[in-house]
């Protein structure tokens, strides 16, 4: 639960701000809405491919950081 309190001379503005902020560092919107639908667990398969997608563009990331 996040709990925001409102600081001496602080705006409502500001308040509803820093909530906000504290919401999308802890990724509970993220959370929320993937909750809201029913989604299957991913296939081992799809996994895999995954993987190695991730790793293909970490590799291409590092040769590009030596090369530049």
């Amino acid at each position: 639960m996040i709990r925001v309190t409102r600081r001496e001379g602080e705006s409502g503005e500001r308040l509803l701000k820093r909530f906000s902020s504290h919401i999308k560092s802890r990724r509970m919107m993220q959370k929320f809405r993937a909750l809201r639908y029913f989604s299957q667990k991913p296939r081992k398969k799809n996994v895999r491919e995954a993987a190695i997608v991730r790793e293909k563009h970490r590799a291409e990331a590092k040769r590009k950081q030596f090369i530049s």
